[in-house]
């Protein structure tokens, strides 16, 4: 169900060229309006969300992951100081 309401201001020319392209899809001004912005925000989305790698670059990655994690330093010592807090109480 949607309910949920968007409203914006257009210039004539602008709302003239949506009523055109509505009109060649077979469709209202608004559902062609929301068509084509839900598609082109799904889009967006997706791009941000996807990672393209090369073959060589994929198999540097993979490779990366088979490795063991190593704790940086810095946290390790954090975590030390952190121990050593608890201990005093």
């Amino acid at each position: 169900m949607k309910d949920r309401r968007r409203e914006f201001r257009l210039t004539t020319k602008d709302d003239d060229l949506l009523i055109e392209a509505a009109g060649l899809q077979g469709v209202s001004v608004t559902e062609f309006m929301l068509n084509t912005a839900v598609a082109d925000a799904e889009n967006i989305v997706a791009a941000h969300h996807t990672i393209e790698l090369g073959a060589q670059t994929y198999k540097d990655f993979l490779a990366a992951l088979d490795e063991p994690a190593l704790a940086p330093p810095e946290l390790v010592s954090q975590f030390r100081k952190a121990n050593q807090l608890k201990h005093r109480d």
